[in-house]
């Protein structure tokens, strides 16, 4: 019985790692990436796919499931697998603060940043990739909530703390790759811009950075550090100031009447400094309404930003911004892009400019 489970996981797995032909004499194969399968004509996705189609799940290689809608195989976001209850997330949507995940084949509402999550997007239970697949064990190829693979939060003063593979210290917490911002739209400060995955102030000749940093005049943002530090605390720092993230900036205390710093600062570390974090509108690029997590039927969920679909032949207009074809893993979608967002780079995604700055998705 061992020996038959094993080459059932095996044959699925082929499945899903590469171009596999199902039915030979039709010249047909089916072809997996992170977000559904296709059947291809060759072992490669080309325009000439189409989604790969089936009535149910076992239709579809292990880490897939079969969109009782469309009757093709996406990948394991949130299906109900009980056919039609109303407990189903992906069709139901989750509170605010929770993400629809697939968990032992059971769609179902996880908190954010909670480490059942699913942000590294590996299915522990049998190492294949979804988009929101479960928290891995130790032994498996699954994530062990570390920081660096988007699992439980590791406090830093540095990104030295949070151990590479993209991950960054903001607001004194290690953030995974992932959870790197895309665009000053995501930031929690409004009016901030996204520097190379981080949010950061916006700046002029008349209008200064916070205390530790100066600002970037060619490209208006506060990303110059005048004086690096190391450490914690107020030995390399003058002024009484104290060094956080290797910025020596003004002192602060938490009370029960909040923080000591300025508007659109956080206490981090005992020192006062703009605060970086960022927030999402939607979780699963690719997707739209609640399989998105969470868009309107509209839009699309790209970069974890909710952008509405467009047609450029004058079709659906853009009621802001402008219509642009943007690609992204999943595919190339056709929407409206706010004025000043590019997709020249995303730090969140490992795209990073050369011998440039990312600020909003532009290298400049």
């Amino acid at each position: 019985m061992k020996r038959l489970l094993l080459g059932i996981t095996l044959i699925g797995a082929a499945a899903v790692l590469g171009g596999c032909p199902i039915y030979p004499s039709q010249r047909e194969y089916q072809v997996c990436d992170g977000s559904a399968c296709y059947s291809c004509p060759d072992n490669t996705y080309s325009t000439a796919c189409t989604g790969w189609p089936c009535q149910v799940d076992s239709d579809c290689p292990n880490g897939y499931a079969c969109d009782p809608t469309q009757q093709v195989c996406l990948a394991g976001s949130g299906y109900n697998y009980d056919g039609g209850g109303t407990n189903d997330c992906s069709v139901n949507g989750c509170p605010s603060g929770q993400i629809c995940k697939l968990s032992s084949g059971i769609a179902q509402c996880v908190t954010l940043g909670s480490g059942d999550d699913g942000g590294s997007g590996v299915d522990s239970s049998s190492g294949d990739s979804g988009v929101t697949g479960d928290t891995g064990t130790a032994g498996d190829s699954g994530t062990t909530g570390d920081a660096s693979e988007g699992g439980t939060s590791t406090a830093c003063n540095d990104d030295s703390t949070c151990g590479g593979s993209g991950a960054k210290c903001v607001d004194g917490q290690c953030a995974a790759q992932a959870k790197l911002c895309s665009d000053g739209s995501q930031c929690n400060v409004a009016g901030s811009a996204c520097v190379d995955g981080i949010c950061e102030a916006r700046c002029s000749s008349s209008i200064p950075c916070p205390t530790g940093s100066q600002c970037d005049l060619t490209r208006g943002v506060c990303n110059v550090n005048p004086d690096p530090c190391t450490g914690s605390g107020t030995s390399t720092c003058l002024g009484g100031t104290t060094c956080v993230e290797n910025h020596c900036v003004p002192p602060c205390a938490v009370t029960e009447a909040g923080t000591s710093c300025p508007s659109g600062q956080v206490c981090v570390n005992g020192g006062c400094i703009a605060d970086q974090g960022a927030s999402f509108a939607c979780a699963n690029d690719g997707q739209s309404g609640s399989l998105a997590n969470t868009c309107d039927s509209t839009s699309i969920c790209i970069h974890h930003d909710c952008l509405a679909s467009c047609s450029p032949d004058g079709g659906t207009a853009c009621t802001s911004g402008s219509c642009n074809n943007v690609t992204i893993e999943t595919g190339t979608y056709t929407v409206c892009t706010p004025s000043g967002l590019g997709f020249a780079c995303d730090p969140s995604r490992n795209a990073y400019c050369s011998g440039q700055v990312c600020v909003d998705g532009n290298c400049l």
